[in-house]
């Protein structure tokens, strides 16, 4: 007897980040956040952040086309307890990602968890979110 396996079908990188990128449209803060999560790089690798903390939809009208959201505030909460085991610079983009999307506050003690790169990404998503959509800080 053989048995047939369906592969359940899970949204690919690009996809997740098309639909958080669509959700975020027009609002400054939280698509900051996103990009930042974006150019970062680690949290929408993560299964279990993807799975607990990232909602999806469709988009009325297109089935096709995916809306997708973090659950800021449930995610923070889950670092702050120690649920979503990470170093302290992932933890930090984390925070700043969050206080970005929702307007909230990051210990200014993150900043000195970054390296150059993640600091730069931060600066870019801050100043980014304060209404400078084409900013990019670079280090040397």
């Amino acid at each position: 007897m053989t048995h047939a396996h369906r592969r359940i079908k899970r949204p690919s990188m690009n996809n997740l980040a098309s639909g958080l990128l669509r959700y975020a449209e027009g609002l400054r803060g939280e698509l900051a956040a996103v990009e930042l999560l974006i150019v970062h790089g680690f949290w929408l690798t993560r299964a279990d952040f993807r799975s607990h903390f990232i909602e999806r939809d469709t988009v009325p009208g297109a089935s096709d086309e995916v809306l997708a959201w973090v659950k800021w505030d449930q995610a923070v909460t889950a670092l702050r307890r120690g649920r979503l085991v990470c170093s302290s610079g992932e933890a930090a983009v984390l925070q700043v990602a969050a206080a970005l999307a929702t307007g909230g506050a990051f210990p200014a003690s993150a900043l000195s968890s970054l390296d150059r790169e993640n600091f730069a990404h931060v600066l870019t998503a801050t100043a980014q979110a304060s209404g400078h959509p084409v900013a990019q800080v670079v280090t040397r």
